[in-house]
């Protein structure tokens, strides 16, 4: 084993514990699993303000500049997103975005299983949620979903479905907070050519999915 790969390994298992990194490890076998999530939109909202002064809205075309500023992706990704009817709401802190999380209609790409996600009208997907490190802890994340969340009800949308990578709480309990439950996990394994799917539900998941998670491929 090359010693690059043993110190990342060692930054896991330091950062995210026994259970991340045995992810971590079957991850770099090929094997991708993802906790899934979902929240019906007209359920009462939680009162859940951030713990700092942040000013929240939806953003446009001419926030691209402040979102290329997180370096998150290329400033083209965004335009695309947006042209694609994606939403993508964010939270300013002294003047500068700190927090963007993104709401897909109809399709998505699920990059962590590298598989596409569609869904049915009125179902929203919720993806690349990210907060600048020294924000994190600030409540940004929870207080900008509910305000999308409000949004989108008003648009219609009736159910919403996110994604966890399993072993990693700080990135389960924003979404907990806001009223998400966990109704199973959808996993792949192998190589991009010969990946399979698998998305296996608990007993408290709907019996009627508003979403479908197709077999692996390539992004649009």
């Amino acid at each position: 084993m090359k010693a690059p790969l043993v110190a990342r390994l060692w930054r896991v298992y330091r950062e995210k514990g026994v259970a991340g990194f045995w992810f971590g490890a079957l991850r770099h076998a090929g094997y991708r699993r993802l906790m899934l999530l979902e929240r019906t939109v007209g359920d009462p909202l939680p009162n859940l303000a951030a713990r700092v002064d942040a000013t929240i809205r939806r953003l446009g075309l001419d926030d691209e500049a402040a979102f290329a500023a997180l370096g998150q992706v290329d400033p083209r990704e965004f335009a695309r997103r947006l042209e694609n009817g994606h939403q993508c709401w964010g939270a300013w802190v002294s003047g500068a975005l700190r927090h963007v999380q993104w709401l897909a209609l109809r399709e998505a790409w699920i990059e962590h299983l590298g598989c596409r996600l569609r869904l049915h009208d009125g179902v929203l997907y919720v993806y690349r949620a990210f907060t600048q490190p020294e924000f994190r802890g600030a409540g940004l994340a929870p207080a900008t979903h509910c305000r999308g969340l409000d949004a989108m009800r008003e648009q219609g949308c009736t159910l919403a479905l996110c994604g966890v990578a399993p072993g990693y709480r700080p990135a389960l309990v924003p979404w907990l907070k806001v009223g998400y439950r966990p109704i199973g996990f959808a996993s792949t394994f192998g190589s991009a050519r010969g990946r399979l799917l698998r998305v296996r539900l608990g007993p408290g998941a709907p019996a009627s999915r508003g979403w479908t998670i197709e077999t692996p491929g390539e992004p649009a």
